[in-house]
């Protein structure tokens, strides 16, 4: 995969690739970003560039060295990332990755070292990588990747050329979808849902995500027409936690879509309804609701849905958002 091939995130490739055709890239990166911005494959591009026998700004995808990178053969490029049995990368890892920096590379590519999830290095490990950051050979490249960049030592950070991964638009995943062969209206749809992650929309099972939409659409209506809350606080209510977030934060995805599908039949532009299967519905419970109050709606969801990131009491919210449903019946 070439940089043209990875979606979103125009500047920090512009920045990677004007780098790596000056001979100017510095030895240790630091990349930073929500989950599916495409992280690690940046990464394992700039790898490939760095080792292409054909091109020096990116990768051919063509040659030798490109083809072994891709198939995880190449003995220049190494991706380090805590064993599945394991919660952190330990210390023997970078030990061995220290030792290696060291050793000169094959042919006339360069050393690249992947550190994934780098977040998942303790003190006492990410320590032991500093000297190597502080000083590394000219032929060898350290790039971390990690979502959270409040997790890596400052003393890290510091010897790293830090970029920022942004979340990709809906636009970028609805065209990245399309050019993948997706319906129009499926990508549209999953562009919407998507929170700018590109890879977990890739992995979507169509009929679960379709499931998961019905469900959600039976509770928006059981909300909004009946003022039945059961349904709603089922989500939070006796659940593990990771389960009862996963299930809440999709649920409120589903319902953002609803209002802004709301927005658009009051606007009496139904050729633009995320879910046309749903259109006689939609203009249904419509009358139910303002434009003023879907657009509030649509707000809220996306105050909830940042709100989620911060650990909150989901009861609470759950409760908040049956007293909303409740005000825009009572309007």
């Amino acid at each position: 995969m070439s940089f043209r091939e990875i979606w979103g995130n125009e500047q920090v490739k512009q920045i990677l690739r004007l780098s790596l055709g000056k001979g100017r890239l510095p030895n240790s990166l630091l990349f930073f970003g929500p989950a599916g911005t495409g992280k690690l494959k940046t990464a394992l591009t700039v790898a490939k560039a760095l080792n292409c026998l054909e091109r020096t700004d990116d990768s051919c995808d063509r040659c030798d060295s490109c083809l072994r990178i891709d198939r995880g053969q190449h003995p220049n490029v190494r991706v380090i990332t805590r064993d599945k049995n394991r919660e952190q990368i330990v210390k023997e890892q970078i030990e061995e990755l220290n030792s290696l920096a060291t050793l000169r590379p094959w042919g006339r590519g360069r050393l690249v070292f992947i550190i994934d999830e780098a977040e998942r290095m303790n003190e006492t490990v990410a320590n032991s990588l500093l000297k190597t950051l502080e000083e590394p050979r000219s032929f060898a490249y350290f790039i971390l990747v990690t979502e959270d960049l409040q997790l890596i030592l400052p003393t890290i950070r510091s010897r790293c050329q830090v970029l920022r991964f942004n979340p990709l638009s809906q636009e970028e995943v609805e065209r990245a979808l399309v050019d993948r062969g997706f319906p129009a209206e499926r990508a549209r749809l999953l562009a919407q849902s998507s929170e700018g992650n590109l890879e977990s929309v890739l992995e979507t099972d169509w009929d679960e995500f379709l499931s998961g939409r019905n469900q959600a659409w039976l509770i928006f209506k059981q909300l909004l027409e009946a003022g039945e809350v059961e349904d709603f606080l089922s989500l939070v209510a006796g659940r593990a936690r990771k389960d009862a977030l996963s299930g809440f934060r999709e649920t409120l995805k589903f319902f953002s879509v609803f209002f802004r599908d709301l927005l658009v039949v009051l606007a009496g532009r139904k050729e633009l309804l995320l879910n046309p299967d749903l259109g006689p519905e939609l203009e249904q419970v419509s009358r139910l609701v303002s434009a003023e109050r879907a657009g509030q709606g649509v707000r809220l969801m996306e105050d909830y849905l940042g709100r989620l990131k911060k650990n909150p009491n989901l009861a609470i919210m759950g409760n908040e958002l049956t007293i909303f449903f409740r005000e825009i019946r009572n309007d």
